[in-house]
């Protein structure tokens, strides 16, 4: 069940945009050594007069040990905290402010060459073994049944049948859709929903991207912002958070009203991938990057109404469904476009991984919904409010996939990045509703559309799109970090940029896999058959009615589905590539009306409206025939065959 606030956080990940930037700039590494204050500032600090020693003691007790020279030898000549200056300057600071990239004379370095050297400044290089992997399978599923019955005790019998029949042929049109839906991803694009799967599914791709040089996929498309595969104009305001319908007020009248859809199923998942966030990587091997996303809506909503007997012309609605797909396809800058870069320091720590890398993430959301109901309501003094729907399902995934540890990124081998999304929703709504008075003149509606189904996706990359070919000063690292020197050339340094600290480095000595992927899936199958017959009401009741009417009305749609997914991915800012590049972004969007299965359960529909009817008319002359409420038994493991 999802509550207000939990539509409220998924309806839109407000502030995720930002959040990565905030990280970067907090990597940025501060002087911890006392700096001068501003002039304005006239505290100073006071003595200390209570000393640990006292006067007797001098003779046995030595003083304080002086501290040990730092291990880095720029803080001898380092001013005050090297920090981002983020809005207008302070009027009151008027001390020595850091500029954006320190004013230190490098020294020169002793005929040691590139990698010994005869310098005591050398850059000094530490290795370690590993870096924080992550292979990552969520998997998220609601599974509910809601199949009620409102029928007369004696019909239990006769309709059981009539009602397994239904929920059967309800279960292999669902399996029909589902097979529609996915015939809408193109086969080469079909892969296992686990961290395995979608890696092996990778290395396959991109073998088969190269052998073919590189050609775009069939389906590629430029960067933008598309609505039912139409690209156009991003809106310039948020789309507005979902809300929960709630269910209507009905008064206290003469009449009876029937609520049995109104469903609401919705996925939401954020992933923010930042652990490629570096200032450099460099690829010896091949470079592939692949955005995609796949997304169906698919609706079958045949209806049948009948409706007589009413004072004037009843209002039916069967229409007004609404299927939307929106992608988004968006490429910022990097996250270091406007933050100020440093030498790389005299320290380096490099984390080496013998063999492939995984920074892997895999995300599954399921709802399925069934809420098939057969009902009558026969009644001619009362008010008669019969709620058989207004179901809620929701999962919501936050994957923050690590920070930024490194400044440079090494992968001997190739760099294998895919972010992708597939999303469906699936609706089987038809109903058969008949509407009946008998003397009553009631005013009579009946609602069976505006059902929604939407589908949002959004990629957004974050640098990644700034490359150049390897140099021969960054040749020259690489050879000395891959034979494993501790000391290397100041001058090499300042090939790299790096955060004012010790610069951290992963080595990777295979290949490098980046996968983001979520499936999302929305499954309601909502057939509503109901019978209302509204009897006269008697004259002394409808003489305490101020208004003198009574009123027959039937709800069977409004059902809403949803996904909504994002995947932030946070890019080198600049990638060297010694191999080729292979880019592309592709897109499906589709909305399925499969008139061929239109009729697929209508004739269950029909053989249990016309037999309910056929009952409670041969009933009418029996008094006191209270419905019997039952809620049918559940399959043993419906979803086996729909779920691939």
């Amino acid at each position: 069940m999802a509550s207000a606030s939990f539509v409220e956080i998924i309806s839109h990940f407000a502030g995720y945009l930002r959040i990565f930037e905030d990280i970067a700039r907090d990597r940025v590494q501060y002087d911890e050594t006392l700096a001068p204050g501003p002039s304005g500032d006239y505290t100073t600090l006071r003595p200390n007069y209570h000393h640990r020693y006292a006067p007797e003691d001098m003779d046995s007790a030595a003083g304080l040990v002086p501290e040990l020279i730092a291990d880095d030898p720029m803080d001898l000549i380092r001013g005050r905290p090297l920090k981002l200056l983020k809005g207008p300057q302070d009027p009151d600071f008027d001390f020595f402010p850091t500029p954006l990239k320190p004013n230190i004379v490098l020294p020169s370095a002793g005929g040691g060459g590139g990698g010994g050297g005869g310098s005591e400044l050398n850059i000094r290089v530490k290795y370690e073994d590993g870096g924080a992997e992550i292979q990552l399978t969520v998997h998220q599923y609601n599974f509910m049944h809601d199949e009620d019955f409102n029928l007369p005790a004696d019909f239990l019998v006769a309709a059981e049948p009539l009602i397994m029949s239904l929920n059967s042929n309800a279960m292999a049109t669902i399996e029909q859709l589902v097979a529609n839906a996915n015939a809408e991803v193109p086969t080469d694009w079909q892969m296992p929903q686990n961290d395995a799967g979608v890696t092996d599914f990778l290395k396959a791709h991109d073998a088969a991207w190269a052998d073919r040089d590189g050609t775009p996929d069939e389906n590629s498309v430029p960067a933008g912002y598309y609505v039912n595969g139409e690209l156009q104009e991003p809106p310039t305001e948020p789309r507005p958070p979902a809300e929960l319908k709630e269910l209507p007020d009905t008064g206290d009248g003469i009449g009876q009203w029937a609520s049995m859809g109104g469903n609401y199923s919705i996925n939401a998942a954020l992933l923010l991938d930042v652990g490629e966030g570096a200032r450099t990587m460099v690829v010896l091997g091949d470079y592939f990057k692949t955005d995609a996303m796949f997304q169906t809506n698919t609706t079958i909503d045949n209806d049948q109404v009948s409706v007589s007997g009413g004072e004037g012309t009843p209002s039916v609605t069967s229409e007004g469904n609404v299927a939307t797909n929106i992608a988004n396809f968006v490429q910022n800058p990097s996250i270091y476009a406007d933050l100020p870069s440093y030498w790389a320091g005299p320290n380096w720590i490099v984390d080496v991984v013998d063999g492939d890398y995984y920074s892997v993430n895999a995300v599954t959301q399921t709802n399925y919904l069934s809420d098939n109901d057969v009902a009558t309501q026969v009644s001619s003094e009362g008010h008669y409010n019969l709620v058989g729907g207004h179901n809620q399902l929701g999962n919501l995934a936050q994957i923050f996939d690590g920070d930024i540890q490194y400044d440079l990124i090494i992968i001997e081998g190739a760099y294998h990045g895919m972010n992708v999304i597939f999303q469906n929703n699936i609706l089987l709504n038809n109903d058969n509703i008949v509407m009946s008075a008998d003397g009553a003149d009631p005013s009579q509606s009946v609602s069976s559309g505006h059902n929604k189904l939407l589908n949002e996706g959004a990629i957004e990359n974050y640098g990644g799109d700034t490359f150049d070919v390897l140099t021969p000063g960054l040749q020259q690292i690489l050879d000395l970090l891959a034979a494993g020197v501790t000391s290397i050339d100041p001058e090499l340094g300042s090939l790299i940029a790096g955060n004012g600290g010790p610069l951290r480095v992963l080595y990777v000595k295979g290949d490098y896999y980046d996968i983001n992927a979520v499936w999302q899936t929305n499954i309601t199958s909502d057939i509503n058959v109901l019978y209302q017959l509204q009897n006269e009401p008697s004259a002394d009741l409808m003489a305490l009615e101020a208004d003198g009417g009574v009123t027959q009305s039937a709800t069977t749609g409004g059902n809403e589905l949803a996904n909504d997914a994002a995947i932030v991915d946070v890019n080198p800012d600049v990638i060297y590539v010694d191999g080729h590049i292979y880019t592309d972004s592709i897109l499906v969007q589709a909305n399925l009306l499969p008139v061929d299965q239109d009729d697929a359960v209508n004739g269950d529909t029909d053989t249990l409206v016309t037999e309910l009817i056929a009952f409670v008319d041969d009933t009418q002359d029996q008094t006191n025939a209270s419905p019997a409420v039952v809620t049918n038994s559940v399959q043993a493991d419906p979803m086996a065959s729909v779920l691939h």
